[in-house]
C-alpha cells in the first residue's frame, strides 16, 4: 500500500512518540535515585551489594559492639532482607545510587546514628561515620544525557511532524494506521528500555558491584513495564482491527453506479 507524505510523517511522529515515552521510563527505573523502602529492598536483594554493606559495616564497629566480625556480618546481612531493615538502610543505598550515575559528589558514608540501627548497640554511637566504597561510573551520566535528550528530543520533533502531517491531510486510514504502530511501537521499546537495557547491558559495562542494582530496579518495575507494553499491543490491534472494520463496511456499503449497472445487464442479453 502507497501511503502519502502525511501518512509517513505521521508514523515518524508516533514512533518518535514511542521513543521519548520508553526513553522516560528507562531514565526513571534505572536514574532516579529514590529513598523510599520499596526501591531499597528491591536494591539489597543483591546479594553483593548487600555484602559489601554488611562487610563493611561490620569491619568497623565489631571491636566496639564485643562480636565477631562474621557473626555481625551475618546479622547485618539478615536485617537486610527484612522491609524493616531496608527501611534503615534508605538514605545510604539512595545515596550510592546518586553517586554511582554522577549526581553526588561527597562520599557516600553511614553516621554513627544509622550504625546504632544497624547493629541494636548504643557502643557505636560516637564513632566516625563509616565510608562505602561507592565510585561514579564514567559512561552512566552520558548514558543518562543522552536518553533525556532522546526523551525530550522525540517529544518535541514528534510533536512538530505530528502538526505536519495533519496539515498535509492524510489519506482515509493512515491517521488511525499511524497511531497503530506508534502503540506497537511503544509495546518494543518499552520493554527494550525499561527491562533489557537496565538489567543486562548497564550491569555488563562494569564489574562494579553497585552496577547490580540497575536489574534489580528494572525486575522491581518489571510488572508496570510489561503492563504498558500490553495494554499497547492491545491498543494497536483494537485501533488495526477497527480501521479494517470500517474499511471492509465502506466497500460493501457503497453503491454500484447507475451507469455500470446497466452496462452489465446490456451485456448479459
Amino acid at each position: 500500500m502507497r501511503r502519502s507524505l502525511a501518512g509517513i510523517l505521521l508514523i515518524i511522529s508516533t514512533v518518535l512518540f514511542a521513543a521519548s515515552i520508553s526513553a522516560w521510563w528507562f531514565q526513571h527505573v534505572a536514574f532516579t535515585p529514590s529513598a523510599n523502602t520499596g526501591s531499597t529492598h528491591a536494591i539489597l536483594g543483591d546479594e553483593a551489594i548487600r555484602t559489601q554493606i554488611a562487610t563493611v559495616v561490620a569491619s568497623a564497629t565489631a571491636p566496639a559492639t564485643g562480636q565477631s566480625p562474621t557473626q555481625l556480618k551475618e546479622f547485618i546481612q539478615e536485617i537486610a532482607t527484612w522491609d524493616a531493615g531496608a527501611a534503615l538502610m534508605t538514605d545510604f543505598v539512595s545515596q550510592a545510587h546518586e553517586r554511582l550515575i554522577g549526581e553526588r559528589d561527597e562520599p557516600v558514608q553511614i553516621d554513627a546514628e544509622q550504625q546504632v540501627q544497624l547493629v541494636r548497640d548504643e557502643r557505636v554511637g560516637e564513632m566516625a561515620a563509616i565510608t562505602l566504597p561507592v565510585q561514579e561510573m564514567g559512561a552512566l551520566p552520558v548514558i543518562n544525557a543522552i536518553a533525556g535528550s532522546i526523551a525530550l528530543g522525540g517529544a518535541v520533533l514528534g510533536l512538530l511532524l505530528f502538526v505536519a502531517g495533519v496539515v498535509l491531510r492524510p489519506e482515509r486510514g493512515e491517521f488511525s494506521q499511524a497511531v497503530a504502530i506508534g502503540f506497537a511501537a511503544l509495546a518494543v521499546l518499552i520493554v527494550l528500555f525499561g527491562y533489557v537495557v537496565p538489567a543486562a547491558v548497564l550491569p555488563a559495562l562494569s564489574d562494579n558491584i553497585w552496577m547490580g542494582l540497575f536489574a534489580r530496579l528494572a525486575n522491581d518495575s518489571l510488572l508496570q513495564t510489561l503492563a504498558i507494553a500490553l495494554l499497547s499491543i492491545v491498543l494497536a490491534v483494537v485501533i488495526t482491527l477497527g480501521t479494517s472494520s470500517m474499511r471492509q463496511h465502506r466497500q460493501w456499503s457503497t453503491p454500484l453506479s447507475v451507469g455500470r449497472y446497466r452496462d452489465d445487464r446490456s451485456w448479459s442479453r
